[in-house]
C-alpha cells in the first residue's frame, strides 16, 4: 500500500486533486512552475521517511459559526490526497449506510432525502395517530476533542502495512510547528520548535488531543473515529432509525422513554471510549409533527423546507455578492456560480415559490 502512496503516478493524480479549483494561487502556481522537482523531492521524502508535515496556516471561518482553520501547506495536501486515495476504499466498507458527510455519494441532499424517508417509514411502521419523537444531539467541541490515541488503536485494525500507518501517525502527531498566536498568521517557525501551550486551531499536544479544521485526512479520520459510535448504536443497541452527519446524529422512536434511556447509554459510550460528550444546550427530543431540522433544512415525512437561519444566510451572502457585482469587484462568472449554488440549494427542497423570491430581480 505504501509503495502506491509514494508511486510518482499517483502522485501527480493527487496534485490534480490538491490544485482543483484553486490552480492560480500564488503557492500553487510557484509549486507548478517546477513540478517535477517538487513531486520527486516529495517522494524521496516519503521513500526515505523522512517526510514531515509543514507549517499550518491560520485564518478563521465565520459561516456559519466561527472556526479556527489550520489549512496544511501544498505539499501536505497532495500526500494527504495520495494517502486517502488508497486507505478511504478500505473504511468506506466498514462505514454505515446512514453516516452522510464526506462520503461519496451521500452528503446533505442525500441525508435529507433519507431521513424523509425515515419519517415516512416510521408513520407507515407506528401508525398515523401515533406522535413520534426524534432524539437529535451534537457532540460539544468534536475536532478538537479526538484522543489521538485512540484515533491511533482503531486505525490498525484496518492498516496493516506498518510504512502507512507510520505516515499516517506522523500526520496526526506531527503539531510543533503550530503556535498559539493570531488566528490569520502563523510563523515559519522550526519544525521542532517548542509549543508551550495549545495551538488556536483546537489541538492540544500536550492532552494528545485534536484533529486540524482544513485537513483532508482530518475528514475521514473523524468518520472513522465516530464509526466506533454508529456500530453501538445500530449493531448493540439495534436502533433502526439512526442517522449521522459528522458529528450530529439522531433516532427516531415513538417512545420518550425509550429514547432517554438511550441517550444515556449513549453518552457512557462516548465518554468511556471515545472521551467525548455530547453538547447539553444541542440535546433535544421534539415530535416529529413540527419538522426535524437537520443539514440545513426542515424535513417533515411529505415535504421539506429550508430552515429558517439557512436561509437567511443564503439571502445575506446573494446580497453581498449582488452589491459586489454592482460595485464591480465581484464577476459576472463568479455572480452566476453564487447563483447556481443557492439554486442547487433549493431544488433538493419544496421551495419554487421561495426560489422565485430570491431570484425576482
Amino acid at each position: 500500500m505504501f509503495d502506491q502512496i509514494y508511486k510518482l503516478e499517483n502522485l501527480c493524480f493527487a496534485f490534480t486533486q490538491a490544485q482543483l479549483d484553486n490552480r492560480y494561487k500564488e503557492k500553487i502556481c510557484a509549486f507548478t512552475f517546477a513540478l517535477e522537482e517538487n513531486l520527486m523531492r516529495l517522494r524521496w521524502e516519503l521513500f526515505t521517511g523522512s517526510y514531515h508535515p509543514r507549517p499550518y496556516t491560520y485564518f478563521m471561518l465565520h459561516d456559519p459559526k466561527t472556526r479556527s482553520i489550520a489549512a496544511p501547506a501544498f505539499h501536505d495536501r497532495i500526500v494527504q490526497h495520495s494517502l486517502v486515495n488508497q486507505i478511504q476504499p478500505l473504511f468506506e466498507k466498514q462505514f454505515i449506510c446512514d453516516s452522510y458527510a464526506c462520503r461519496e455519494g451521500k452528503g446533505t441532499h442525500f441525508a435529507a432525502k433519507r431521513l424523509k424517508k425515515f419519517l415516512m417509514a416510521s408513520r407507515s411502521v407506528y401508525g398515523k395517530d401515533v406522535p413520534i419523537y426524534v432524539l437529535q444531539c451534537d457532540i460539544r467541541k468534536f475536532f478538537q476533542s479526538v484522543s489521538w490515541d485512540i484515533l491511533l488503536r482503531i486505525i490498525p485494525k484496518t492498516i496493516l502495512c506498518p510504512k502507512t500507518f507510520a505516515l499516517i501517525k506522523t500526520i496526526i502527531i506531527t503539531h510543533q510547528n503550530l503556535m498559539a498566536s493570531e488566528p490569520a498568521y502563523c510563523p515559519q517557525m522550526s519544525l521542532f520548535d517548542p509549543v508551550s501551550k495549545p495551538v488556536e486551531a483546537g489541538i492540544s499536544p500536550e492532552n494528545r488531543t485534536g484533529l486540524p479544521i482544513g485537513n483532508l485526512t482530518s475528514q475521514l479520520f473523524a468518520n472513522i473515529y465516530l464509526n466506533e459510535l454508529d456500530h453501538f448504536v445500530k449493531d448493540r443497541l439495534r436502533v433502526k432509525y439512526y442517522a449521522r452527519y459528522m458529528d450530529d446524529f439522531l433516532i427516531i422512536h415513538p417512545d420518550k422513554g425509550y429514547l432517554k434511556d438511550l441517550l444515556g447509554k449513549i453518552r457512557g459510550f462516548l465518554k468511556n471510549d471515545l472521551h467525548l460528550s455530547l453538547h447539553p444546550k444541542k440535546l433535544t427530543i421534539k415530535n416529529v409533527a413540527d419538522g426535524v431540522p437537520f443539514v440545513g433544512y426542515r424535513i417533515f415525512y411529505d415535504h421539506i423546507l429550508i430552515r429558517g437561519n439557512t436561509l437567511l444566510r443564503i439571502e445575506r451572502n446573494y446580497r453581498s455578492k449582488k452589491k459586489q457585482f454592482k460595485n464591480g469587484t465581484l464577476s459576472e462568472k463568479k455572480l452566476k456560480e453564487t447563483e447556481a449554488s443557492i439554486i442547487g440549494h433549493l431544488k433538493h427542497a419544496n421551495a419554487y415559490g421561495l426560489t422565485k423570491k430570491i431570484f425576482k430581480d
